[in-house]
């Protein structure tokens, strides 16, 4: 295949934040993330199609192909094939690395390719989207518990994570776990799960009683430390956050481990942010609900891809974003800006659109912006009118 000035540049980048990769699995990815961002889609066939302007489609098809496979069921069998798992703490240094801040929120999800295959996901919010950084793919429709894989993906992101780091850990009421929760504090982060509502909650010098009885109803919220649970196995000194917007039609009930004065009421707002980011991976982005793969390995293998090309166009979204809210040219904007980010009004167009179109036009014009960071934004804040209570121990 002949190789264009711009793949070298996207090249010389995945050998430099993934040297665990062996050099030929690098430049495989490579042309994978390339062929994805040109194709807009995760299809085999698509990127081929995108591809042909440096090799013929069998060469492309069966190059590609090779990189997805096991070692055993590549054209000349052998013992290597792409460990995803062991990119897990590069692809978050990567993310580090170009992160301004010392606050990171992570999020832990599923989501399912139709009757096929059911990915668990571990992934860094940002900016109204999400970015994978570790995964596990399993057959869909199958008995069977998540929450040892779900540990496990936790512990391999562990190393990449520095002690200095403030790190939230946001999970749905349906993953709620005693094993989680211990898991995320042992490693020194902060939880922030959300239960079910028919819990208990006993504050402080109070009584016990039904949790949602601590709100009077929309417009609410309350904050306070307590013993969570009734039955004393699954008992825990925590602090609930109950939050019921104007706008919610129930009310989210949260635990933590963040002082009632520390937590932002509204931080698990965040959440919501993989559900676009498991957006961009479909139908916005990548359309992998129209791939055709099956196999577990093949689909995480395809989902490393999917991390890299999310990854580089958010980031790239980002120069394009802050060089509009400082009134310059994107090219021209080429180191971070001091001034912190705000998010005062709402996006017309998403970071992961700005993008994807930015870094097509880049590698249609033959390069790519060699700096790029990801500028975080601050967390949710209470909207206006919401009657926040405290609760202080006596």
């Amino acid at each position: 295949m002949r190789y264009p000035s711009e793949w070298y540049q996207m090249d010389a980048t995945i050998a430099e934040r993934l040297p665990g990769l062996r050099p030929a699995q690098q430049r495989g990815l490579t042309w994978w993330v390339y062929g994805v961002i040109l194709a807009q889609s995760i299809c085999q066939n698509a990127v081929i199609t995108a591809l042909l302007t440096v090799g013929g489609w069998h060469g492309v098809r069966q190059y590609l192909r090779e990189w997805l496979y096991d070692g055993q069921n590549k054209a000349a069998p052998c013992h290597t094939q792409v460990d995803v798992a062991a990119c897990f703490p590069a692809l978050l240094r990567w993310v580090l690395a170009w992160w301004e801040g010392r606050d990171l929120a992570l999020a832990v999800d599923a989501t399912a390719h139709g009757e096929t295959v059911v990915a668990l996901v571990v992934s860094v919010l940002y900016r109204g989207c999400a970015i994978p950084v570790a995964w596990l793919i399993l057959p869909a429709n199958q008995k069977g518990a998540w929450m040892a894989a779900i540990l496990r993906l936790l512990r391999l992101l562990r190393p990449a994570l520095s002690p200095e780091m403030t790190v939230l850990v946001l999970a749905d009421r349906g993953l709620w776990s005693p094993r989680l929760w211990k898991r995320i504090r042992d490693f020194g982060w902060h939880p922030l799960l959300r239960i079910h509502d028919n819990a208990t909650f006993q504050p402080c010098g109070g009584k016990r009683q039904p949790v949602r009885s601590l709100v009077p109803g929309p417009g609410h919220a309350w904050v306070g430390q307590g013993i969570a649970f009734k039955h004393r196995p699954v008992r825990r000194a925590a602090t609930l956050v109950v939050v019921w917007a104007s706008d919610q039609k129930a009310p989210w009930i949260l635990l933590t481990d963040v002082r009632p004065t520390q937590i932002g009421v509204c931080w698990y707002g965040l959440r919501v942010w993989i559900e676009l980011g498991f957006r961009a991976l479909k139908g916005v982005g990548w359309q992998w609900q129209h791939t055709r793969r099956s196999d577990p390995p093949r689909v995480a293998r395809s989902w490393l891809i999917l991390a890299v090309a999310t990854l580089w166009v958010l980031a790239t979204g980002t120069r394009v974003e802050e060089a509009h809210r400082h009134g310059v040219p994107p090219a021209r904007l080429r180191t971070h800006p001091t001034v912190p980010p705000t998010r005062t009004v709402r996006r017309v167009v998403s970071v992961f659109r700005l993008g994807l179109i930015w870094l097509r036009h880049q590698l249609h014009r033959g390069y790519i912006w060699r700096t790029l960071w990801f500028a975080p934004e601050p967390w949710p804040r209470p909207p206006d009118g919401l009657c926040l209570s405290v609760h202080h121990a006596p």
